[in-house]
């Protein structure tokens, strides 16, 4: 889409005493641009990293954009040795706490331009005429904007620069920094966390803490220590001999020292004196017995000299030797992760028929919130896109300027445009995680006008990634994720092929008459009713909106016999066209395995009770999308489970909801390198017929030993005081093939969240291991309320690595919790 280049605005803390006149395009916010294009270019190409950053670390004045008419001017400034950046406090009242500074380790993503939310609704306010532009203010371009995305909520800090030359250092510096943060390794990322938490307790940013500062702060990290032995170590780590007024206090290096020595890990001190036999260091030899024999790792003798090289802080590295604290780090490390680093990256055969393939999949992916008041988000589809999701859901509606919108219909949520989504999130974000196929599932309620707007959108913004080659029937099977490498397929109602050929001739020959001078002979439309489909031939068998009124809902239901599809939108649908699902047995005669049916919630489960093996054989050739109820008003989710144990590869779920659903699918796809397809089991892909909800008997049975040894820096859950200290237990809960559904418990720990041990041992049989994840969830015991959830990590059986493992926490919508996490040991046995 052709959107402006500028937009004039007043922002506010702008100068007053004299008018701004842009002197030429490029000129912005009253600030001179000294380079000519081709001079900026070649200064640009010659400056090294070290002379963006030391740009950056001499400040520069952007605009703070929070809407049309309110901006704000602020200096912003990298502080390089705590990696952070300051920026000006706005004039609020001393009273009011303000945060004046963002870490480096914060920010989720740097973009150029107008890609977020509040960019995209300045612009489109301005194409709308809907507000009345000044005469002569600032010039914004497209150019010298850029927004930071932050934090676990993904909320955007949108700036823009006196040029283009200012804006692209800033973005240039920060991407780098972002990526040079997230390469650290996972101790390196610790010691990180732990300054963090000591500038966090400098409240008069004097650089020292003394003692009473220490025992509130290891508090609030969730240790319960008694004054006498905090006092010992406290001592012990001032070797500088700092004061804070009268007081001793330590420096952020002697508290990350204070720190260290609160920590006892006697579960690793035992593994460690075992395989050393005794001896207070390690050799890379014991080192090599400990990984092949108990964590059956297949390692060579300069891989251990490596390690010991990379995770021992002592001198003794170079002699080859491992101490107990190096080994201390080596277990918390990446090379010990519960999950198989070789899952970690696409393992499985990608050349199998796309219906062979769970392909993870959102639902009502343009929602934050819930389905009648949320606000609907171009972030979100590349939230969803960043999580591995490669099926998005598009809701798609007349919009009243033309251009056609999307938000949940007949509802409160808020509208975004359709070409933003394309713009904005598909195109640029559609391959950056996943390079297999991306499917757009398109739920159509456009007039056929803005049909064409759409059509016209795909193919203009997306260009060659639109896979638009009509389907080969003689293939007899849908093509393999491989087969659509680096592809979008778009999953819509089609015209059958004689109406789509006629309403495409129709409109070449509208064009035609209008490129001689000649009046049209449909001006209005480009179609009549030969381009319109029956919709009991269309896709849904219940209507996905369920939120909409009654009657709006009844009079909706008159309108959908016929509906009219644009031609330039229906030649786009290929591969994957949606039809109204009959019967199994009349799909199977049919044999047009490019069509699809999507089935809402209920009547999927009636057919896993009732027609289990049918759903199965059906899901062999074709795919099957599952969608939420219309009743789930909040944006709730159904299990993906049991849709799963019946092949159904499109299982959509709201991402923005977190829950026990999200967490299977997180499990779910984060093996297969997190591509989005993972590979169903063999015996829904078998010729052979299987019937998933008949007793499995012990063909496959495996026994899973856990022992849920200990844990580290368990989080408090939100809103907790100081003085709270959590319980935590335990919970792990087992799912897949009915036969293996389980819920197993620890023991609950008193008031330690910072290192509490069980040392229990789980035993879990497993009759169907190729079906089966296990959800790890630590919790908090309450005698009084909700025993909230403090971190969890789900996994497939499939995935888990044995021996001793650590398991990292996340939160439950999958985002990391570091350094929090689990330690256990994981045996196998087949009985």
């Amino acid at each position: 889409m052709m959107r402006p280049r500028t937009v004039r605005v007043v922002p506010r803390d702008a100068p007053t005493h004299h008018e701004h006149r842009p002197k030429r395009r490029g000129l912005h916010l009253h600030f001179e641009n000294f380079y000519h294009s081709w001079e900026r270019e070649a200064v640009e190409r010659s400056k090294s990293v070290e002379d963006v950053i030391g740009f950056l670390k001499k400040g520069s004045l952007l605009w703070k954009v929070k809407s049309l008419s309110k901006w704000y001017r602020r200096k912003y400034t990298l502080d390089f040795e705590h990696l952070k950046i300051n920026y000006e406090p706005s004039h609020k009242p001393v009273c009011v706490e303000r945060n004046t500074t963002l870490d480096i380790s914060d920010i989720h993503d740097v973009r150029k331009g107008w890609k977020t939310d509040i960019f995209n609704r300045i612009a489109s306010k301005v194409e709308k005429r809907i507000v009345k532009l000044p005469s002569s203010p600032p010039l914004v371009d497209e150019r010298n904007c850029f927004s930071i995305i932050i934090g676990i909520n993904k909320s955007s800090l949108d700036l823009v620069a006196p040029d283009e030359h200012v804006c692209d250092m800033w973005v240039r510096g920060l991407q780098h920094l972002v990526a040079v943060v997230r390469s650290l390794e996972q101790e390196k990322n610790y010691d990180r966390w732990l300054k963090r938490q000591f500038q966090s307790a400098d409240k008069d940013n004097n650089g020292v803490l003394d003692f009473d500062e220490c025992v509130d702060l290891i508090k609030q990290l969730n240790i319960q220590l008694d004054k006498q032995t905090a006092k010992k170590l406290f001592q012990a780590a001032d070797t500088d001999k700092r004061t804070k007024g009268d007081q001793p206090a330590l420096d952020e290096r002697e508290f990350v020292t204070f720190y260290h020595s609160l920590l006892k890990r006697p579960d690793l001190e035992a593994i460690f004196q075992r395989y050393s036999n005794g001896e207070l260091l390690m050799t890379s030899e014991e080192l090599a017995d400990f990984l092949r024999g108990e964590q059956k790792m297949n390692v060579t003798s300069d891989f251990c000299r490596e390690m010991i090289e990379t995770y021992e802080p002592s001198e003794s590295k170079l002699a080859g030797l491992l101490s107990h604290d190096g080994f201390q780090m080596f277990m918390s490390s990446k090379q010990v992760h519960i999950f198989n680093p070789e899952h970690s990256m696409v393992y499985q055969d990608m050349e199998q028929p796309m219906t062979h393939y769970f392909i993870a999949s959102s639902h009502n992916t343009y929602l934050l919130g819930n389905q009648l008041t949320g606000m609907s988000s171009v972030e979100a589809y590349i939230i969803a896109l960043q999580k591995g999701c490669r099926c998005v859901e598009l809701d798609c509606w007349d919009g009243d300027d033309g251009e056609p919108v999307i938000y949940h219909g007949y509802t409160l949520t808020s509208k975004i445009r359709f070409c933003d989504v394309i713009s904005d999130a598909i195109k640029p974000y559609a391959f950056q995680y996943s390079e297999y196929p991306l499917i757009l599932s398109i739920e159509n309620h456009c007039s056929v006008h803005q049909q064409a707007r759409m059509a016209h959108h795909l193919k203009s913004i997306l260009g060659d990634m639109l896979f638009v080659t009509p389907v080969d029937e003689s293939l007899g099977k849908m093509p393999s994720p491989k087969h659509f490498h680096k592809k979008i397929l778009l999953k819509a109602k089609k015209l059958p092929s004689d109406k789509e050929k006629q309403g495409l001739q129709a409109l070449t020959q509208k064009v035609g008459a209008m490129m001689d001078g000649k009046k049209s002979p449909r001006p209005s439309t480009e179609c009549d009713e030969s381009c319109t489909v029956d919709e009991s031939e269309s896709d849904n068998s219940e209507p996905e909106t369920g939120s909409a009124p009654e009657e709006l809902t009844a009079k909706h239901d008159k309108k959908k016999k016929k509906k009219m599809i644009a031609p330039a939108l229906s030649v786009l649908v290929n591969y994957i066209k949606a039809v109204h699902f009959h019967s199994f047995e009349q799909s199977q005669l049919a044999g047009k395995w490019w069509t699809m049916s999507s089935f809402g919630e209920s009547k999927a489960l009636g057919f896993v009770a009732d027609h289990a093996a049918e759903l199965v054989e059906y899901n062999k050739h074709q795919l099957s999308r599952i969608y939420p109820s219309g009743k789930r008003q909040d944006s709730s989710n159904l299990n993906p489970v049991p849709f799963w144990n019946t092949g159904c590869q499109i299982v959509a779920l709201n991402y923005q909801t977190p829950g026990k659903p999200t967490s299977y699918n997180q499990g779910m796809f984060r093996r297969n390198g997190g591509c989005g397809y993972v590979l169903k089991p063999a015996m829904l892909r078998s010729v052979d017929r299987f019937d998933p909800t008949a007793d499995p008997g012990d063909m496959f049975r495996q026994t899973l030993k856990l022992r849920i040894i200990s844990g580290a820096y368990i989080p408090k859950p939100a809103g907790s005081s100081l003085d709270d200290i959590i319980d935590p237990y335990v919970n792990v809960y087992v799912t897949g093939h009915p036969a293996d559904e389980n819920k197993l418990k620890t023991a609950v720990v008193k008031n330690n969240g910072f290192n509490p041990v069980w040392d229990e041992l789980l035993t879990i049989p497993v009759r169907m291991p190729d079906f089966c994840l296990l959800d790890l969830v630590v919790r908090d015991h309450s005698t009084t309320g909700s025993n909230y959830i403090l971190g969890h990590y789900c996994i497939h059986f499939d995935d888990l690595m044995p021996g001793y493992r650590y398991v990292p926490l996340e939160d439950m919508e999958g985002n990391s919790l570091s350094p929090a996490s689990l330690f256990v040991h994981v045996e196998f046995s087949h009985q």
